[in-house]
């Protein structure tokens, strides 16, 4: 699928994106989806299910803690809100009804990043642009400390 009708069934799927510059930063890819890519592993679809990867420090579980695991274990930590901090990588964790839906990565401009599913990653304005939309709303802003070795 090309990047305008891709973003025609974006906007469609999630109305906040419509007021906004929104823009494919990666082609569509089957390989991996939105929790591995706020992982920081394009290599494997991250998934509670039993035939994908699912780190072992968490119990398999669609639930929202389960998934707020996961990014502790990455050594996340949940922190209040989506503003840029120096010195930390942020991700938010989407949620409805109490199952995880999405996890979107912010980028060190303070722009956002998400992997849709099967389909490409799009750069957005905050995590905010996803909710009311097919992955429910943000449950979790959480950081973790940015390496600095060089």
């Amino acid at each position: 699928m090309d990047a305008p009708r891709w973003a025609q069934l974006l906007i469609t799927a999630f109305p906040n994106l419509s007021g906004e510059d929104f823009e494919i930063v990666e082609r569509a890819s089957e390989g991996y989806n939105c929790i591995a890519y706020a992982a920081g592993d394009a290599s494997k679809w991250w998934d509670h299910n039993n035939n994908h990867y699912w780190p072992a420090h968490v119990t398999r579980s669609s639930s929202i803690e389960s998934l707020k695991g996961v990014f502790v274990g990455l050594g996340f930590e949940q922190c209040r809100d989506s503003s840029v901090e120096d010195g930390y990588l942020k991700v938010a964790l989407y949620e409805e009804q109490g199952v995880w839906k999405h996890a979107a990565l912010q980028t060190p401009g303070g722009r956002w990043r998400s992997k849709m599913g099967k389909g490409p990653v799009i750069e957005h304005r905050s995590p905010e642009s996803l909710s009311g939309g097919q992955y429910g709303n943000v449950a979790f802003h959480m950081r973790r400390v940015v390496s600095t070795d060089v």
